[in-house]
């Protein structure tokens, strides 16, 4: 009775430990994405007339059950900068790589990859040896209503135009 009382106990204990785990992966994720939401307000009058633009953008979490279906490429707008994920017998993978000459070259290598509820972790191991890490969350981005899925990056990165950025939203790119 007593081996029986302290393996409920323990397993009772698992399950909380991992329910409270993915409740803050979650709550971490969501966090994470509203950093990515914005409003613009444009006023201009040119000529006598008065122009105005107004465009909200709101980014969700991507939740899913399926965390294979999260491979693939993901591409800065314009800038020629690229994350690719590759999820290969319950391990994942992935490179960092620039476009410059339009030629793509590998900046880096994604290791200790996790995703656990849309959040994703990851070190960059750079070509030169530097390391670097990763945080982001794959989200829906919604601009005007019209959905873009993609993945919000929070760190620092140095981007192939020269920029240095601490927050960039990579769209998915079509496979």
């Amino acid at each position: 009775m007593k081996k029986i009382t302290i393996t409920i106990i323990c397993l009772t204990t698992f399950a909380v430990t991992k329910m409270y785990a993915q409740t803050a992966a979650k709550e971490k994720a969501e966090a994470l994405a509203a950093e990515f939401n914005k409003e613009k307000n444009k006023h201009k009058v040119k000529n006598g007339i008065t122009t105005e633009v107004h465009e909200v953008i709101e980014a969700k979490p991507d939740f899913r059950d399926n965390l294979a279906s999260y491979a693939g490429t993901y591409e800065l707008n314009g800038a020629g900068d690229r994350l690719v994920f590759r999820y290969s017998n319950h391990n994942w993978n992935g490179d960092y790589i620039q476009l410059q000459d339009s030629k793509e070259i590998k900046k880096g290598i994604l290791n200790n990859i996790t995703i656990e509820s849309a959040l994703l972790t990851a070190t960059i191991q750079y070509t030169d040896g530097k390391t670097a890490p990763i945080e982001g969350v794959f989200i829906n981005r919604f601009k005007n209503g019209e959905k873009t899925p993609g993945l919000g990056v929070r760190e620092v990165l140095d981007l192939s135009n020269g920029f240095i950025t601490d927050k960039a939203f990579y769209k998915k790119m079509e496979q």
